[in-house]
């Protein structure tokens, strides 16, 4: 008995001229509707403001009396640019900042926003003369538009953390589409996502 059907074709042959048709049909489409990022960005600049503090505990404080208090924070200003590739509006929702210390441990910072961001030049009035315009948060842009401004982190490590640092990304939240990584330096083995 031949396993030829009526029409003479191999049942294998049908089969695979099938996937081949639907395979071409499935690439066709994503050709011609891939659009490619929605979003670009980069970071034009990025300064570090490292702060040291001692602060010595007196006798009427608890703790351990002569024992200095140390703090060591580091300010991070950057100057970033983003700008919509997409025919929709985007939803920019927030911006934060990771920083891939030495250990490989990863410490995360929320820009400032708002009032925090004007109170950071009244805490520190030595970075007045970098201040810029912020960027703006919770905005639509429109297709082709270019958003450019200041971001602020803080971040809870010595200046020796932050010179030896790993990597330093900043984020960019979109609603209903994928984080816009901008990496400041080459991306190290093992930090490739970028905290999203």
């Amino acid at each position: 008995m031949s396993e030829r059907d009526g029409t003479g074709f191999h049942p294998l042959l049908v089969v695979l001229a099938a996937i081949v048709i639907v395979v071409g049909i499935i690439g066709a489409y994503l050709w011609a509707t891939w659009t490619g990022p929605v979003h670009t960005g980069q970071v034009v600049s990025v300064s570090a403001y490292p702060i040291h503090r001692e602060l010595s505990t007196g006798a009427g404080l608890g703790g351990l009396q002569g024992q200095p208090n140390v703090y060591d924070e580091v300010i991070v200003l950057a100057d970033v640019k983003i700008r919509s590739t997409t025919k929709l509006p985007l939803f920019l929702q927030d911006y934060w900042g990771n920083v891939t210390l030495p250990s490989g441990d990863v410490e995360q910072s929320l820009a400032a926003s708002g009032e925090d961001y004007r109170k950071v030049f009244i805490a520190y009035p030595v970075l007045e003369a970098q201040r810029k315009t912020p960027m703006p948060r919770g905005v639509t842009m429109t297709p082709g538009q270019e958003i450019e401004g200041q971001l602020i982190f803080h971040f809870p490590i010595t200046q020796k953390d932050w010179e030896a640092r790993k990597q330093f990304d900043i984020v960019v939240g979109f609603i209903n589409q994928k984080s816009l990584v901008l990496h400041t330096m080459p991306v190290q083995p093992g930090t490739e996502n970028g905290g999203e």
